[in-house]
C-alpha cells in the first residue's frame, strides 16, 4: 500500500522544483501578482499594462522551460543559460508592448502562434544537443502530457475546494471578505500552483542516473486502437466519398471542407503518434500498415484542401485565416511526402516543423500579417478604381464592406486613406473612429453584410458627413452628445441667474425621457423617424437632419449625427443612434 508523501518530501520536492527551474517559477509569480492587480481593476480602470505583462510572462515561462531543458541537456554553464534567458525577454517584452492600445485581433492571433510555437519547442529543446533517440522523445512528450492533465486536474480540485470554503466561511460565520477574493485565489492557483506542480515533473532529457525508459500505458493502446483509430476511418469514408461526389457532379468545394481535412488530418496524424511506439510490435502489423496506407489516403484529400482553400484565395484574397489554412496545408503535404519517402521517419520532425512553421509566419514580409494586409489593401483599391468609373454591382458593394471591416477591424481607418484620400480624409475630419457604416457610406454606397440580399432593404441607414468641429450655439446652455448604449446624466452642469441646473437623459423603447432639475421632456425619436422621410434605406448625405422642440421652460434641438435600424410591417424600428442634443434654459 502506498503512503501519502510527507510535509517534508512536499517541501523538499518544491524547493528541487524552484533551484531547477528559478526564473520560470519568477515568471510564474510576477505574472501571477499582475493576473491579481487585473482582476482588482474596476471595469473602467486602465487594463492595458497589466494585459501586456501577463502575456509576456506566458510567453517567458515557455521560453525558459525551452532554454532550461537544452542547456540542462547540453550540460553547459549557467551563464549562457541565463544570458540567453535575458535576450529573450527584451525580444519578447518589446513583441508584447508593440500591441495596439487595444489589442487586435492581428495581434491576438500573433501572440496564439507564437505561444503554440514556443510551446511545441519546449518538447524537442532537450534534444537538440544529444543523440536522438526515438523512445526517449516519445517517452518524455507522453510524461509532459500526463502532467499537464494531472496539474490541470490537481488545479481544479483544489479551486473548487477552496471556493466551497470561502463560502461556507461567508455564509456560515458572517465573514467579510474582499468581493474578488474567487478571482485572487483562482489566478493564484492557475499562476503558482498549477506552474510548480507541472514543472515538478518535467523530466530530465540526458540524465544517465535517471534515463528514459519506455514505458508504454496499456489504456493509451486500446484508446487509440478502438475509439480514435475508427473514428479517423469514419471520417476518412466520408471525406473520400465527399470527393468522389465533386468529382462526379463537377461542384466546387464547399469553403469550410478545408478545416475539416486540416481537423482530420492532424487528429490522425496525432493518433498515430500516439501508438507510434508500438507499432513495429509483433501482432500490430496492421497497425503499421494502415499507419502508412493512411499517409497514401490523405494525397488524394490533400488536392481536395488545395482546391478549396486555393479557390477561395482567387476570389477573396488572403485573409489571415485563409493565410493560416495554406500554411497548414502545406505544412501536412510535406509531412505526408516525409513519412511516405523515408523508411525510418523520425517523429521529432512534426513538432520541429509545425514549430518553424509557426515562428515564420508572426514577423516578416512573409508573415501572415504583411501578406493578408497587402491582399486586401490591393482588392480595397481596385474596388476604389472601378467605382470611380461605375458604379458597383450589389455583390461588390458586399465585397467591398467585408474589406472595409477586415481593414477597419485589423489596421483602423488610417491604412485605407491613401486609397480614397478625399472621401475618408473628410469623414476623418468630422469622426476620428468612424464605424464601418460610416466609412462605406463615405465611399457612396450602403454597408452590405454577409447575409443581405439583393433587394431585400430590410434596413435603413443616416449618417451625416458635415462638420461638426465648430458649431454657433447661440440660443442653448447645454450640449451634450448621447448614444444608444449609454445614459447622460450631468449635476449641476450650468448656473444661470443664480440657479443651478442638472441633466440627465434616459433611453427608453423609441424615446428619450430628458430630465432638466425636476422637469421631464419626452422626446420622440421614433415617431419622428418615422414621420421624416430622409430616415430611408440609402441616407448618407451632408444634410443635417435636425428635430426641435418647445416646450414652455426649454427649447430644445436634436442634431442627428448617425441612425441606423430595420423596417417591420412597414414601420421603421430605431436600433442604433448617436444625437447631439442642445438645450437652451427659456427666461
Amino acid at each position: 500500500m502506498s503512503k501519502l508523501p510527507s510535509l517534508q518530501k512536499i517541501l523538499h520536492g518544491i524547493k528541487r522544483t524552484i533551484l531547477r527551474f528559478p526564473l520560470e517559477t519568477l515568471t510564474a509569480i510576477t505574472g501571477t501578482v499582475f493576473a491579481i492587480l487585473l482582476v482588482e481593476k474596476k471595469y473602467d480602470d486602465p487594463k492595458e499594462f497589466c494585459i501586456k505583462a501577463i502575456m509576456a510572462c506566458s510567453l517567458c515561462l515557455v521560453s525558459f522551460l525551452s532554454v532550461s531543458l537544452y542547456f540542462e541537456a547540453a550540460k553547459k554553464s549557467q551563464l549562457y543559460r541565463y544570458a540567453t534567458s535575458i535576450v529573450l525577454v527584451c525580444l519578447i517584452t518589446i513583441f508584447v508592448f508593440s500591441f495596439s492600445t487595444d489589442i487586435t485581433p492581428v495581434e491576438v492571433m500573433q501572440f496564439v502562434t507564437l505561444n503554440i510555437a514556443l510551446h511545441l519547442l519546449v518538447s524537442f529543446a532537450g534534444f537538440i544537443p544529444k543523440a536522438y533517440n526515438q523512445d526517449e522523445f516519445w517517452e518524455f512528450n507522453k510524461q509532459l502530457f500526463l502532467k499537464i492533465l494531472t496539474a490541470g486536474l490537481y488545479s481544479g480540485v483544489l479551486y473548487c475546494g477552496l471556493a466551497l470554503a470561502i463560502l461556507a466561511v461567508k455564509e456560515l460565520f458572517f465573514f467579510k471578505m474582499p468581493s474578488d477574493i474567487y478571482g485572487y485565489v483562482f489566478v493564484s492557483i492557475a499562476g503558482i500552483f498549477n506552474t510548480i506542480f507541472f514543472l515538478s515533473g518535467v523530466p530530465e532529457t540526458n540524465n544517465a542516473e535517471a534515463p528514459l525508459v519506455l514505458n508504454y500505458p496499456k489504456g493509451l493502446k486500446n484508446f487509440t486502437q478502438f475509439v480514435l483509430l475508427p473514428l479517423i476511418s469514419i471520417y476518412l469514408v466520408i471525406l473520400l466519398c465527399y470527393e468522389a461526389q465533386i468529382i462526379v457532379f463537377t461542384e466546387l468545394p464547399v469553403g469550410w471542407v478545408s478545416y475539416l481535412v486540416l481537423v482530420f488530418a492532424v487528429f490522425g496524424i496525432l493518433s498515430f503518434l500516439l501508438i507510434h511506439p508500438i507499432a513495429n510490435e509483433n501482432g500490430n502489423l496492421w497497425i503499421r500498415t494502415y499507419n502508412r496506407l493512411f499517409y497514401f489516403l490523405l494525397i488524394p484529400l490533400l488536392g481536395l484542401l488545395y482546391w478549396a482553400i486555393l479557390y477561395r484565395i482567387s476570389l477573396y484574397g488572403f485573409t489571415h485565416e485563409r493565410y493560416y489554412v495554406l500554411l497548414l496545408s502545406i505544412w501536412l503535404l510535406i509531412v505526408v511526402a516525409y513519412f511516405l519517402i523515408l523508411k525510418q521517419p523520425k517523429i521529432k520532425f512534426i513538432p520541429i516543423s509545425l514549430c518553424i512553421a509557426g515562428l515564420f509566419s508572426i514577423y516578416g514580409p512573409q508573415s501572415a500579417n504583411s501578406i493578408s494586409k497587402y491582399s486586401q489593401l490591393s482588392r480595397f483599391e481596385t474596388y476604389i478604381q472601378k467605382s470611380e468609373k461605375q458604379k458597383l454591382s450589389f455583390e461588390e458593394v458586399k465585397d467591398l464592406s467585408s474589406i472595409v471591416l477586415f481593414l477597419k477591424n485589423n489596421y483602423e481607418v488610417e491604412v485605407m486613406v491613401p486609397y480614397a484620400k478625399a472621401k475618408l480624409e473628410k469623414l476623418l475630419k468630422k469622426d476620428k473612429a468612424p464605424d464601418v457604416y460610416a466609412i462605406v457610406g463615405a465611399l457612396g454606397y450602403d454597408y452590405k453584410s454577409y447575409y443581405d440580399q439583393e433587394g431585400d432593404d430590410t434596413n435603413f441607414y443616416y449618417y451625416y458627413y458635415g462638420d461638426y468641429q465648430l458649431e454657433n450655439i447661440h440660443g442653448y446652455d447645454i450640449a451634450f452628445v448621447l448614444n444608444n448604449n449609454e445614459d447622460f446624466q450631468c449635476d449641476n452642469c450650468t448656473k444661470i441667474e443664480n440657479k443651478n441646473y442638472s441633466i440627465a437623459a434616459f433611453r427608453k423603447n423609441g424615446i428619450i425621457e430628458l430630465k432638466i432639475n425636476q422637469d421631464m421632456v419626452i422626446l420622440n425619436i421614433s415617431e419622428f423617424v418615422n414621420q421624416n422621410p430622409e430616415f430611408k434605406v440609402h441616407s448618407n448625405s451632408d444634410k443635417k437632419i435636425i428635430q426641435k422642440v418647445e416646450t414652455p421652460k426649454y427649447r430644445i434641438s436634436l442634431d442627428y449625427m448617425s441612425l441606423n435600424g430595420r423596417f417591420k410591417n412597414n414601420k421603421k424600428i430605431v436600433q442604433n443612434y448617436q444625437i447631439k442634443i442642445m438645450v437652451g434654459i427659456k427666461e
